[in-house]
């Protein structure tokens, strides 16, 4: 080979590796990223009879490491693709290897009678705005027998998907509010004073609150890793966010509960809406809660809320939409049926036996906020006198804080749904 040859040759190399330098830059998933490695591989092969520059050697190292340190990222990214589903997957696939890993520790913590294995589940991003409570597949095992359906039948939760969700590290959590005080824009002649205009800042913390409970397992349930992660991954982790839902939608907010968003609702306030009205009937009366949220404010100029959600009793779902019909019989929601969701006006209409029958939950449910403080955590150990009784314990718990702005208040209604349809009732009019 000439030397003209080999200079052509080495140069059709380093061409080669900075097309899949930037491949990799491009790539977003983990095949995309694995594509482009086969490509440097078979680059490799086809000049591996001449000897490369320090340069070549340079970018070709390069390529390895970005595509190394994008193999993971493109991972990850491909998750997010996948939606909620993927991260309730998630958790139930670090139970599974939790309790596979550890599994040998656990036993032989029986005959030491004392000692602690303990998982924590933090969340998987710092905001989130959805999750999927009921995945619809099934996670993938290996090595060990795939755990059985829950003995349970739980409901499932929905509140907190709804809410601004955050990590931190802090145990009293800080947020910021910040008030116009003092004078405004205006328009000035030429040579006039401006007008000068003021603003306060108030910051306020939130403190953690903490969910717990413990079960006793058989020594049956600890000789059967299927069992152990039946009640760490169902039975637990579902009673666990049962109850949690409880608390945000209705802790009174004395310690240790937390102040659930029913509490900071307000009552619903007529306005120009009053007995304006003839037959009101239900989308009536949520149009009315919604507006009177959206036209709420705490000082002039303020972004107006927009209410997202809100929360029906069964039984009021029922006869307020399933059966509804207008004069020819025909269904007013022909898309609502008692096990569903309705969607009307971008509000998504819910129902749940968590509201009392009669009542209505209508809110922006992105301004209450939850953060992830100490993630779910299984624990499972000895206490008191199992050792004789030949027990283990396993207990799960989080802290977490659950807050509403002191401004953002506004942006819930709780009230009665017979008190707003007799306050827009045309036929109450004086």
């Amino acid at each position: 080979m000439t030397q003209e040859e080999a200079n052509a040759k080495a140069a059709a190399f380093e061409k080669s590796l900075n097309d899949a330098n930037a491949a990799i830059s491009k790539a977003a998933t983990k095949e995309e990223v694995e594509a482009v490695q086969k490509s440097i591989t078979g680059l490799k092969e086809e000049f591996s009879g001449f000897a490369k520059s320090e340069k070549m050697v340079e970018l070709e190292n390069l390529v390895k490491e970005q595509a190394e340190s994008l193999k993971e990222q493109g991972e990850a990214l491909t998750s997010i693709k996948m939606g909620g589903k993927n991260f309730e997957n998630n958790f139930y696939q670090k139970v599974n290897t939790f309790v596979k890993d550890n599994f040998e520790k656990i036993k032989s913590l029986k005959s030491q009678g004392h000692g602690l294995v303990e998982m924590e589940v933090k969340a998987v991003g710092d905001i989130t705005t959805g999750s999927a409570t009921n995945p619809d597949g099934i996670p993938e095992l290996v090595g060990i027998q795939q755990a059985g359906a829950s003995n349970v039948n739980l409901r499932g939760t929905f509140v907190e998907s709804l809410t601004n969700n955050v990590n931190t590290s802090l145990a009293a959590y800080p947020y910021t509010e910040t008030l116009p005080k003092d004078g405004d824009f205006a328009f000035v002649a030429e040579g006039t004073a401006k007008p000068q205009i003021d603003f306060k800042i108030e910051t306020r913390y939130a403190n953690p609150v903490k969910i717990a409970a413990w079960v006793r397992l058989t020594d049956e349930s600890v000789q059967d890793i299927p069992g152990l992660q039946s009640i760490a991954r169902d039975y637990l982790r579902k009673k666990h966010d049962i109850k949690k839902q409880q608390g945000l939608l209705f802790g009174d907010g004395i310690a240790p509960n937390p102040k659930g968003a029913t509490l900071y609702g307000r009552t619903f306030v007529a306005g120009d809406m009053a007995t304006s009205v003839t037959n009101p009937n239900m989308m009536d009366i949520i149009n009315a809660a919604a507006t009177d949220v959206h036209v709420t404010h705490n000082y002039e100029d303020e972004m107006q809320y927009m209410p997202s959600l809100v929360v029906l009793n069964p039984v009021d779902f029922f006869l307020q939409f399933v059966s509804a019909k207008d004069g020819e019989g025909k269904p007013l929601y022909p898309t609502a049926s008692l096990y569903n969701t309705v969607n009307i006006g971008g509000m998504t209409i819910i129902p749940d036996r968590v509201i009392p029958a009669g009542k209505i939950f209508v809110a922006d449910m992105s301004k209450y906020n939850t953060t992830n403080y100490v993630g779910y955590t299984v624990k499972i150990g000895w206490i008191n006198d199992d050792f004789i009784k030949n027990q283990f314990v396993m207990l799960a718990e989080s802290r977490f804080h659950a807050f509403v702005k002191k401004l953002d208040e506004q942006a819930f209604i709780y009230d009665d749904i017979a008190t707003i349809k007799d306050a827009i009732d045309a036929a109450n009019a004086a």
